[in-house]
Order: C-alpha cells, then structure tokens, then sequence
C-alpha cells in the first residue's frame, strides 16, 4: 500500500485517476450481483448483458473523462 502511492503519483496524471474514478462509478462492483440476477432470471441472458452494458458504459465514461480532462489542461 505505501509503496503504491508514490508510483502512482509520479507515473499518472490527474486526468488518468480522474477516469479510474469514472470508471469505478459505472462499472459492476459485485460479482456476487450478477449470479443472483442469473439465479432471478433463470439463464444468462440478462447478467451479460448487464455486464456488457456496465462495462461499456464505463469504458464509455472513462475515456471521455480523460479526453474533457486533457483538453483542460490538467492532464499534466
């Protein structure tokens, strides 16, 4: 834990852990999620699409809060 601050620190911008903040926020957090809603539904249909679209939507989230960061100048 100690030794990961400052490598974070000095190797990513603020842009980055802005969008690794992002994504947190959209991505599915709990696994444990997913199999009761497999188990509710009865198939897999809709914990995959949950995933795909939870995934997505924080790859989606991420990347634009890393390019609205960089393009105001504090990326560096």
């Amino acid at each position: 834990g100690a030794a990961l601050a400052p490598l974070i620190a000095t190797d990513w911008s603020f842009a980055t852990g802005l969008s690794l903040l992002v994504w947190f926020v959209y991505a599915p957090q709990c696994l444990a999620t997913l199999a009761v809603v497999r188990r509710e539904s009865g198939g897999w249909a809709m914990p995959a699409g949950m995933a795909v679209l939870l995934f997505s939507l924080a790859y989606g989230a991420s990347w634009i809060a890393y390019r609205l960061a960089s393009s105001w100048g504090v990326a560096a």
